[in-house]
């Protein structure tokens, strides 16, 4: 009995044989030892048997009417829920042939008929030490996921927190609009959701996506640290139509988010960041910059922000150089198939009212 709970006492073992005097034969071998057996005379017996209480191990007679052990095993590697339950296969048929479908099934190993009780004993007992000690391995390596996934969440939010500093003292500088970053941000993840229910953007907009463009819309004008704050005080208007004006900062923000990146590899949103800041003021004619680049050569991340962006600078500018919120929304309208994707500019009219500006 001290062998047995060194190797798991209490473990239940679930027995499939249609033949009663082999299940009353196991089931007396398996409580010597120390374990709970639970029987079953066919397969959908034993099924319900695991759905109610999953074992830890299964002996499973090959040859049975209805469903035979072969089959039955294939349908429990074949679920999530079952797949890692070891199958011990049970038979008097013992040749090369009928040991080798076994294995490729997914069975741990064979024990043939008649039983010898040694035999029984020992190699359950292996495979239950060997099932016991691949949990253990597995529940250590969920531990270890779950720390080092918690250290890269925690780098993560200290990354962002610096860079949204960062990109908050560029807005102060520029003074565009009072709380630009927040409204790009909320803007462009309304707009992400709105596009989701199209069949053209569906497959390319997942719930990280959104999550994603949220916090990496924020950091679209962080180049503007680089800047000298003359060029960002020049007229909005003559920022808007002279695409020349300030366009080296579009590339400097993607090299600062690069410099970052390449510290954090595995960083879930300044790839999307890098994209947004290089391309935000690319054009969908290809009138932009810094690369000229134009249709869908522009990611898609950076389209949706262009139209964020220009809608919250043109409301939030104020005096003679700012919009109000209809002349804004015809403005986008204008520049559908020029400055913007047009499918976005349509999305982005549905959804005017749940948009945000300063």
């Amino acid at each position: 009995m001290e062998n047995a709970r060194e190797s798991g006492s209490g473990a239940q073992i679930v027995i499939v044989d249609d033949v009663d005097a082999n299940l009353m034969i196991l089931e007396n071998m398996i409580e010597g030892i120390g374990y709970t057996p639970r029987c079953a005379s066919s397969a959908a017996e034993a099924a319900a048997l695991i759905a109610e209480s999953r074992p830890q191990l299964i002996l499973l007679d090959v040859f049975m009417p209805e469903m035979d052990g072969y089959e039955f095993c294939e349908r429990l590697k074949e679920s999530p829920v079952t797949r890692d339950i070891p199958v011990i296969f049970i038979s008097a048929a013992d040749s090369s042939e009928d040991k080798v479908r076994g294995f490729k099934l997914g069975a741990v190993d064979y024990i043939g008929k008649p039983f010898e009780v040694t035999e029984v004993t020992m190699r359950v007992r292996n495979h239950l030490k060997i099932y016991e000690m691949q949990q253990e391995l597995e529940m250590s390596n969920r531990r270890l996921h779950s720390v080092i996934s918690s250290q890269a969440r925690r780098i993560e939010d200290e990354q962002k927190n610096i860079l949204y500093a960062l990109a908050a003292l560029t807005e102060e500088r520029d003074a565009e609009t009072d709380n630009h970053m927040e409204n790009v941000a909320h803007n462009c993840r309304m707009l992400a959701q709105g596009l989701q229910f199209s069949p053209e953007f569906d497959e390319e907009i997942t719930e990280s996506f959104i999550d994603n463009i949220e916090v990496a819309s924020r950091l679209h004008d962080i180049g503007k640290i680089q800047v000298p704050s003359d060029a960002l005080m020049k007229p909005m208007t003559f920022r808007i139509e002279d695409l020349q004006n300030s366009k080296n900062h579009a590339l400097q923000g993607a090299q600062i988010l690069e410099r970052v990146f390449q510290n954090t590899p595995k960083n879930s949103f300044l790839p999307m960041a890098i994209e947004i800041a290089r391309f935000h003021h690319a054009r969908w004619d290809g009138s932009g910059y810094p690369q000229g680049a134009s249709g869908k050569d522009i990611p898609l991340s950076a389209r949706i922000t262009m139209v964020a962006d220009l809608y919250d600078t043109l409301i939030g500018a104020g005096g003679e150089e700012g919009c109000d919120e209809q002349k804004t929304l015809e403005i986008i309208e204008e520049k559908s198939n020029t400055f913007f994707d047009p499918e976005i500019v349509k999305v982005f009219l549905k959804i005017k009212r749940q948009l945000r500006h300063s």
